[in-house]
C-alpha cells in the first residue's frame, strides 16, 4: 500500500454486513463498548444495544455519524459495474419531459386555507358538548364584528 492511500477495512451491500463490518472493526481497534460510547456521545451501553449478538437498536439518522466518527471510519459509495450493466439491459431511460426539478412549489392560496381551518373546525365541534360549542361560537361571532379598536 502506497502513502497516502487508504485501506479498504471491509465491503458490505446490506445492514447485517454493515453490522458484522464494524464489530469487526471494534475489536480491530481493541475498544470496549463503554470506550466507543464514550468516544461517541452516544449513551451509556448503546453500543452493545447495536452491535451485540441481538441487537436491539439500529444505526440511524442520528447515530450513525457518531458512531463511525467512534470507530474512525467513514462511509464511501461505489459504483458496481456489473449490477449497473444488469440495471441497463432491464430497464429504458426515463423521459426527460416527464422529469421534475429538484424542488417542487406548491402554492397555498386564502381560499385553500379558509376551507381547510372551516373542515377543521366542524370535525372538531363534533367531539364538544352543546353548550361548548354555543359559547364558542358566541366568541368567534364577538371577536368578527366586534374587533378590538387600538388608539394611534
Amino acid at each position: 500500500m502506497a502513502e497516502g492511500e487508504e485501506r479498504v477495512i471491509a465491503e458490505f451491500s446490506d445492514y447485517d454486513e454493515l453490522i458484522n463490518a464494524l464489530r469487526l472493526r471494534a475489536t480491530e481497534l481493541n475498544l470496549s463498548g463503554e470506550q466507543v460510547d464514550c468516544y461517541s456521545g452516544l449513551p451509556a451501553r448503546y453500543t452493545q444495544k447495536l452491535l451485540g449478538p441481538n441487537p436491539i437498536r439500529r444505526l440511524g439518522a442520528i447515530s450513525l455519524g457518531p458512531f463511525l466518527g467512534a470507530l474512525a471510519v467513514r462511509g464511501l459509495l461505489v459504483e458496481d459495474k456489473a449490477a449497473v450493466e444488469r440495471l441497463r439491459r432491464q430497464t429504458t431511460p426515463r423521459k426527460s419531459q416527464f422529469v421534475r426539478s429538484a424542488a417542487v412549489h406548491t402554492n397555498l392560496t386564502t381560499r385553500f386555507l379558509r376551507k381547510i381551518g372551516a373542515k377543521g373546525g366542524e370535525n372538531s365541534r363534533k367531539y364538544l358538548g352543546k353548550r361548548l360549542v354555543k359559547r364558542l361560537a358566541r366568541r368567534a361571532a364577538n371577536a368578527r364584528w366586534h374587533p378590538k379598536r387600538t388608539l394611534i
